[in-house]
């Protein structure tokens, strides 16, 4: 079976994604990943094939545009409709006649596609092949589903397609149900297996004493919006105050951003996520789905602090659970952050409830099992 995974690149939309094509690959399947160029060395630091499509973007610019407002508050929407189906559309449409023809080329069995890239969708339908479209955390697009027709039909028409679902045929889900959002449609589950990019093991890990661990980390997203969305140094000097180790986890090309960190503060750069956060309390974040997933999955309650629509929906979503809590942007000084962060490690519900969630993660099929999904999704194209 050939297997063509696909995504625009920013390599949060990458990641989720990457364990699902080793175990591929494990199964004896040709896999091979088709992104924008400016993904492809993170495509083969993945151990993954790289095929370049169409040009990069400034999607830093697009998500200003589209998803933010000049003060940098959330965007409302366009006559009614979501103002991101807009970039998602002019996202796919820098990929999708690339992508077309890379397919009609090589032929795949079936593409396989993180749910904001529709071009993934487009070039299965052009060469009648299932599309499945992978979920990488809360399904942003289920609010919207009555506008997803419309906003695609315009590129599709210029490929000379028609009624292209970009909802694909299967959806995978990696969320446990109580962390989802009520969809229409009955997904394909997985278990989140956190991938969060190459790095290496510190020698060691710094030691945990006997007190309480609380990790701070921004992701990979936010400091490209600007610096001032990068608010690791300042919520960690908001929780430096409190009882507890405080160990600052950022991307190597972040280091320059995080300047003045009080000096018992731990700065861990390139290390990746899922090897921090076992040994830790309580994590703070930005509410990307990537930190979301891979904390739920070491069972560590989280503190929420958005700054996207997607962050708002993930934060607002595991709080649901009873695992996490959310602040509000414009809420969050110093005293609030502290205080929330205190809240958290002195109750022992959200811890209760983060070891809840991460034992139903556990429960759900391995990439592995959903390989055989894809294999029968080949064979039965009908």
């Amino acid at each position: 079976m050939r297997v063509l995974f696909c995504t625009w690149a920013w390599r949060s939309h990458l990641f989720p994604m990457v364990p699902l094509a080793w175990a591929c690959r494990a199964a004896g399947h040709q896999v091979r990943v088709a992104s924008q160029p400016g993904l492809t060395p993170v495509i083969r630091q993945a151990g993954l094939d790289a095929v370049p499509v169409g040009h990069d973007v400034d999607v830093p610019g697009f998500v200003r545009e589209y998803l933010l407002r000049p003060d940098g508050r959330p965007a409302a929407r366009r006559q009614g409709r979501p103002r991101a189906l807009d970039m998602l559309v002019e996202l796919a449409d820098s990929m999708a006649d690339d992508l077309v023809g890379q397919a009609e080329r090589w032929r795949p069995d079936v593409i396989v596609y993180e749910l904001t890239t529709w071009a993934g969708p487009l070039a299965a339908a052009a060469i009648g092949v299932p599309a499945v479209r992978v979920l990488y955390g809360v399904d942003l697009l289920e609010r919207a589903v009555d506008f997803l027709p419309d906003a695609i039909e315009p590129l599709a028409g210029r490929l000379g397609l028609s009624g292209v679902d970009v909802r694909g045929r299967v959806t995978v889900d990696p969320c446990p149900p109580r962390l989802q959002v009520p969809t229409g449609y009955r997904p394909q589950e997985i278990r989140y297996v956190p991938y969060n990019g190459p790095g290496t093991v510190p020698d060691p890990l710094p030691a945990k004493g006997n007190k309480t661990r609380i990790c701070v980390t921004w992701g990979t997203t936010m400091a490209k919006l600007g610096s001032r969305r990068m608010l690791a140094e300042r919520v960690a000097k908001a929780v430096a105050g409190l009882d507890a180790e405080i160990v600052v986890a950022v991307a190597e090309e972040h280091t320059e951003l995080i300047t003045g960190l009080p000096e018992d503060v731990c700065l861990l750069t390139g290390v990746p996520l899922d090897l921090v956060l076992p040994s830790c309390d309580l994590v703070l974040h930005h509410g990307g789905a990537g930190t979301t997933l891979t904390a739920m999955t070491h069972g560590v309650p989280q503190l929420v602090i958005p700054q996207l629509p997607d962050h708002q929906l993930h934060g607002r979503q595991l709080a649901a659970t009873g695992s996490g809590r959310v602040i509000a942007e414009e809420d969050a000084d110093a005293a609030s952050i502290r205080e929330a962060a205190a809240e958290v490690l002195a109750d022992g519900s959200a811890g209760r409830a983060a070891a809840t969630l991460a034992a139903e993660s556990l429960l759900r099929p391995p990439p592995a099992d959903v390989v055989g999904v894809l294999e029968k999704l080949a064979v039965d194209r009908d």
